[in-house]
């Protein structure tokens, strides 16, 4: 292909501006939405996806019942846009390679309940590469693998990572889920419990498809053991207020439960539990982290655990672990 058929293709693929809000909308599945996230107003937003599809000369998307779904074209043109704005991150990581990793992007996602215990990583890392932006995300698992489908972010964070995707996972954190209640609840102050003691209790649950979820009943399966009666939430967040209300009791990871002397809430020392399973930082095998990213990485694998001891968090853990023991 020549120079000039190069421009003109160039052309068509529009402004930078043009085809990251074209990708933006593609992933919000609204434009409103990626407006939002863009800090921009619908009708900016509008026009230039409106550019893009004129430049291309081809439909680009549908709206069916106010949520849009890309057409072939528009799946191609995020596949592009992906690979462009990979190989601008690519030079922008080796020119900031040669400035000492003074600046550059780390895009990290995580399931909800990995947000109690990042920031206490992201923070030391923060002070040591004070130049660099962080991109957050916070989703439950079915969102977060939507993510990593999409190769939208450099590293992952799950307790339950994917069988079907071709990626690679560390280990690095242990993960027990310990069953909690209101320190109200007539067995807070039981010293050993068997599950006889809970198994008519309420128990309040994550959705099915959480790596919560699935390490529970992957749990009760071996040890043949029963929910009678079970009430779905969908957030930690959720659970937690409606076990301190009496509403049932839960099993959450213990790193929901950071600050459980104030809020009301205990562990339940019950035969079998906790749970242990573990924390995974995951990337996509064909991934080529950034610099940012690998040094984010390394930092996890062989730092991680060092900033977590003194702090709360880990104190739950102990906690549980020493119960398990």
């Amino acid at each position: 292909m020549d120079k000039t058929m190069d421009t003109r293709l160039l052309t068509k693929l529009g402004t930078l501006r043009q085809l990251e809000t074209f990708m933006k909308v593609a992933e919000a599945g609204s434009i409103a939405r990626a407006a939002e996230e863009l800090f921009m107003t619908q009708p900016a937003v509008s026009i230039q996806i409106k550019k893009l599809t004129d430049a291309l000369d081809i439909t680009l998307y549908e709206v069916i019942g106010k949520k849009i779904y890309l057409t072939e074209a528009g799946h191609k043109v995020v596949r592009t846009g992906q690979e462009v704005f990979e190989s601008i991150e690519r030079l922008d990581d080796e020119l900031n390679n040669l400035k000492g990793l003074e600046s550059g992007t780390l895009k990290i996602a995580v399931v909800s309940t990995a947000k109690y215990f990042l920031p206490h990583l992201l923070g030391p890392f923060y002070e040591q590469f004070p130049g660099i932006d962080i991109e957050f995300k916070v989703g439950n698992r079915a969102q977060i693998l939507d993510r990593l489908n999409s190769n939208l972010d450099d590293l992952y964070f799950f307790s339950d990572p994917p069988e079907d995707l071709d990626i690679k996972q560390f280990e690095f954190l242990p993960n027990p889920i310990a069953i909690i209640a209101s320190d109200k609840h007539p067995l807070a102050k039981k010293r050993k419990l068997s599950w006889s003691d809970i198994e008519n209790e309420t128990f309040l649950m994550r959705e099915e498809g959480s790596g919560t979820h699935n390490a529970i009943q992957k749990h009760l399966d071996q040890e043949k053991l029963q929910i009678k009666k079970r009430m779905i939430i969908e957030s930690n967040e959720a659970i937690k207020y409606s076990v301190i209300a009496n509403l049932g009791i839960a099993m959450l990871s213990a790193y929901t439960l950071a600050k459980e002397e104030e809020e009301g809430l205990t562990q339940l020392p019950v035969a079998t539990f906790p749970i242990l399973s573990h924390w995974f930082v995951v990337h996509r095998s064909q991934k080529k982290l950034s610099i940012v990213a690998q040094k984010f990485l390394d930092h996890v694998l062989h730092q991680g655990k060092k900033d977590l001891p003194m702090n709360k968090i880990n104190a739950q853990v102990k906690r549980a672990l020493a119960r398990k023991a």
